[in-house]
């Protein structure tokens, strides 16, 4: 199951919002204008290839690109990247509306909105949209294995979101929320 844990940007420590809840999570990230949505799954292999990925979704990816405007359609595999330890991510934001849909694997989102940072461990069937302009970076652990569809979509007339970008670091990272979880739950499976 997905888990949002809400901290205040200033207090990496204080856990403000912790659920499980798919209502709670969907109307708290709505507050700050993310999207929230869960579909179902297509079945398709641990290996299926890109081609085969977006085949498998392709009515729903059509969904999302039917509005008028350059749309940029991708599989994205975790466990491809980089590994990236949490000290060389850095907070960003992109000049771009973005979905990401999780096929396989989990990952964390963070999400740095008003004074508040939003952790949404993203599972799959999880569709997780992200603003354009919105402070955001995203972890997958140590071994990332993650596959998500990403979705760019034409920019939104909203400016940059002012403030001084914050250390993830300081932050609980993909590794810590998993380990936490695992305490009161079973383990996520990657």
């Amino acid at each position: 199951m997905t888990l949002l844990t809400v901290w205040p940007d200033d207090q990496p420590g204080h856990v403000l919002l912790r659920t499980e809840d798919t209502g709670t999570i969907t109307v708290e990230l709505k507050r700050h204008g993310v999207g929230f949505a869960r579909w179902p799954l297509a079945g398709l292999a641990p290996d299926a290839g890109e081609a085969e990925v977006l085949a498998g979704y392709r009515d729903r990816v059509d969904g999302l690109t039917a509005a008028v405007g350059y749309h940029s359609v991708d599989v994205v595999r975790g466990d491809t990247q980089p590994a990236v330890t949490l000290p060389a991510v850095a907070e960003h934001s992109s000049g771009t509306d973005e979905d990401r849909f999780f096929v396989s694997g989990s990952a964390v989102w963070y999400v740095h909105a008003g004074r508040w940072v939003h952790a949404v461990l993203c599972e799959p069937g999880d569709l997780l949209r992200i603003p354009a302009h919105t402070r955001h970076w995203h972890d997958g652990g140590e071994r990332p294995g993650h596959v998500t569809i990403r979705v760019r979509h034409p920019a939104s007339a909203t400016a940059a979101q002012p403030g001084t970008p914050l250390r993830p670091a300081d932050f609980p990272g993909f590794d810590a929320l998993v380990a936490d979880r695992a305490t009161a739950r079973p383990a996520l499976t990657r």
